[in-house]
């Protein structure tokens, strides 16, 4: 990985960090514990541009800065679930678009991730967090149906929407700096050649 594609995965991952410190909220008609942040989308965006493990790093470099920051009020067991959920809708929606890299891909990418995001949380809840909450286990049933697969369904198109509609503009960005370069060095090299 380049200085420059390091500092960029450092730029997203601190954005990420931002989004989730500053701009986290309940959903309406879903418990309060369970809240709602965008900082999943530079994650998203680092998937789609440089590919889904580099938005994997994304994701747990953010969640890391978070639960340092002493704002993570869950403790180990919210960070743990933050890093399962994020890094699950993250390397699932880019490792789809890695392969399909259209308008489509990018849609069909976000609701395969937010597939994943319900399924895997469910199951993660279901079988350890949950539990590690001490939520009786004839309780955790009805939390999963009525709490965790609307919350992970609702969180998953709110991210997936908010990255679909911003991630060319952002991409220009990323990429426009790199192309830059190559121009300046393919012009060098040309004057080099004469």
């Amino acid at each position: 990985m380049s200085v420059k594609k390091m500092v960029q995965v450092g730029f997203l991952a601190a954005v990420g960090f931002l989004l989730m410190f500053t701009l986290e909220f309940p959903l309406p008609l879903l418990p309060p514990f369970l809240k709602y942040d965008p900082s999943e989308v530079p994650a998203l965006i680092a998937a789609f541009a440089y590919g889904p493990w580099v938005g994997v790093l994304v994701e747990l470099v953010k969640n890391v800065l978070f639960f340092v920051s002493g704002k993570a009020t869950s403790g180990i067991i919210g960070f743990l679930g933050a890093s399962i959920a994020g890094c699950t809708y993250v390397l699932v929606a880019g490792s789809v678009y890695e392969h399909w890299r259209t308008k489509k891909g990018a849609v069909a990418s976000l609701i395969a991730g937010a597939l994943a995001l319900v399924v895997v949380m469910s199951l993660a809840n279901y079988f350890i967090l949950l539990p590690l909450w001490g939520i009786p286990t004839e309780q955790v049933g009805g939390l999963i149906i009525s709490a965790v697969v609307p919350f992970n369904a609702a969180k998953g198109i709110l991210s997936g929407v908010i990255s679909f509609v911003i991630y060319k503009r952002v991409s220009v960005l990323l990429r426009g700096t790199e192309t830059q370069k190559s121009t300046v060095k393919e012009a060098s090299q040309a004057r080099a050649g004469k």
